[in-house]
């Protein structure tokens, strides 16, 4: 899993590529926080479209744990994803239930637009 992150104006865009792998899933979460504290932002873009294969419910569930558990913070994060991987909303209702706002969705307008950030270009 390769992992790129971006700082932008007021967000942090990251994108994620190439197969998952759960226990890197984790960490990014960590090199997410991470940056967000160390710079001040509280909004994130995760750009998931390159992931090669479908992420497990159970594992979604994990990541929003780790996230509500890691974040310092408020924080309010849209995961944008090939709508191939929009079989569940596990990660989303996790993570709100645990107070981080998450947006899943295979839509860049809506992923922007629930940031309040506008788009690139």
């Amino acid at each position: 899993m390769r992992l790129q992150l971006d700082i932008r104006s007021g967000y942090l865009h990251v994108e994620v590529r190439g197969p998952f792998d759960a226990e890197e899933g984790r960490m990014a979460i960590g090199r997410i926080i991470e940056t967000c504290a160390a710079h001040k932002l509280a909004r994130v873009l995760v750009d998931a479209r390159g992931l090669e294969q479908t992420v497990a419910i159970a594992e979604r569930f994990e990541l929003a744990r780790v996230l509500a558990d890691a974040r310092a913070g408020p924080l309010k994060m849209a995961i944008l994803v090939d709508p191939s991987q929009l079989v569940t909303k596990t990660l989303e209702d996790t993570a709100c239930n645990r107070g981080v706002p998450v947006r899943t969705t295979a839509s860049a307008e809506e992923a922007y637009g629930f940031l309040g950030v506008a788009p690139p270009g």
